[in-house]
């Protein structure tokens, strides 16, 4: 009994003295590949207790039209995706309804894009990671390291 006391007491202390460190959005700037398509965004934090500097480096995922050229990018959001033009306009988005999960696992949910009327249909297919990082430009891969 005295053993568990000490343990638990052990663990609050510990879990106590361990804090979240908390980082504030210097700079958010686009990432382009070497068509000037947005592929992503790469986003500076700083701590403002100590100083230090990051960056998180977000990268879209393609999506192509029927003819399979790409005609937009996907952001991966919390309750789904945002669809961003190649310019990365939010152009619409996609939901996911986890309703239909249940008979269709695989189901990515229910996709809204606002188009022009003349604009090209837009096709849903998975891209391939080879793909996405032949997309990037040597500066975008430097960035990355």
């Amino acid at each position: 009994m005295l053993t568990r006391t000490l343990l638990i007491a052990a663990s609050l202390a510990i879990g106590g003295c361990s804090t979240m460190t908390e980082y504030g959005s210097v700079r958010k700037e686009s990432l382009k590949n070497d068509q000037g398509h947005v592929i992503g965004y790469k986003e500076m934090l700083r701590n403002e207790r100590t100083g230090e500097v990051m960056a998180q480096i977000a990268l879209y995922t393609p999506v192509r039209g029927t003819g399979g050229e790409i005609v937009g990018y996907e952001e991966q959001a919390r309750d789904g995706a945002i669809i961003r033009d190649l310019n990365g306009r939010s152009i619409g988005g996609r939901f996911s309804d986890l309703r239909s999960r249940g008979t269709n696992s695989k189901n990515k949910g229910l996709t809204i894009v606002f188009r022009p009327a003349d604009a090209q249909q837009v096709a849903v297919t998975q891209p391939k990671i080879w793909e996405l990082m032949a997309s990037l430009s040597a500066s975008d891969l430097r960035r990355i390291q």
